[in-house]
């Protein structure tokens, strides 16, 4: 009989009735804090971004451009 074993789900499994431990609860915390600093910076950056890219579009303006005919002035 062939019997696969998936340690992942052997080891929540045994720890789904475990408490959290301080340590790990402030393992977790300072793990969740940093996470959500990282996301923070990266919605910054894009917002920076996003304006820096609508203040450059915003600065080149076209113009129409006239057809053939008005160019050599027929």
């Amino acid at each position: 009989m062939l019997t696969t074993y998936y340690y992942i789900d052997l080891y929540n499994k045994q720890t789904q009735n475990h408490p959290e431990s301080e340590r790990e609860y402030f393992m977790r915390m300072a793990r969740e804090m940093e996470e959500m600093r990282i996301a923070e910076k990266r919605a910054a950056r894009k917002q920076l971004l996003a304006s820096l890219f609508s203040t450059i579009a915003k600065s080149f303006k076209a113009k129409r451009t006239p057809n053939l005919e008005s160019l050599y002035g027929q």
